[in-house]
């Protein structure tokens, strides 16, 4: 009895931990979603390189930490240039990348494309825009998040109860 119990806990367990990964990519967004503020912050009040801002988000991140150390490192071998020209390059190593919904992804891929390119207010009013669209994202996710909850949960406990069903 105690064996089937213990495999109806490990499903559960292993329901939440499925469950975690929605939770993440709301962590994630949330996080990148402060990174256009930080930026957009940045260009409209300082006079700091990309490097340097990009080494200010390294230390700020808790998902992104190598990425945003290696696009500091990028930025200053590349001279300051453009971000966009070897942005996507470096994303598709982002640890949580996997976790990113395709229009997620799209968000982040399409926020460098031009950056850099534009005047500061118009850099302004594109982040203000990518910002909204990730919050809408952000959103979307806490609800699929809420949703899906329960049901792993329980998809786990039913799977861990006929584990202990089959093996007893």
């Amino acid at each position: 009895m105690a064996g089937f119990l213990m495999l109806a806990a490990g499903g559960v367990m292993a329901g939440i931990y499925a469950w975690e990964r929605y939770m993440l990519r709301v962590r994630v967004l949330e996080e990148w979603q402060t990174i256009f503020i930080e930026i957009a912050g940045e260009i409209n009040y300082s006079a700091e390189s990309m490097s340097q801002i990009c080494s200010r988000i390294e230390n700020m991140s808790v998902y992104g930490k190598k990425f945003w150390g290696e696009m500091s490192k990028q930025t200053k071998y590349k001279n300051e240039g453009l971000i966009g020209t070897f942005w996507k390059e470096y994303l598709d190593g982002y640890k949580y990348w996997e976790l990113l919904s395709a229009e997620d992804k799209n968000i982040i891929y399409r926020f460098w494309e031009s950056f850099g390119t534009l005047d500061i207010y118009s850099q302004i009013n594109e982040i203000k825009m990518y910002e909204k669209r990730i919050e809408g994202n952000i959103s979307d996710a806490r609800q699929k998040m809420r949703e899906q909850k329960k049901v792993c949960i329980f998809m786990g406990l039913i799977s861990g109860l006929m584990a202990g069903i089959c093996l007893f």
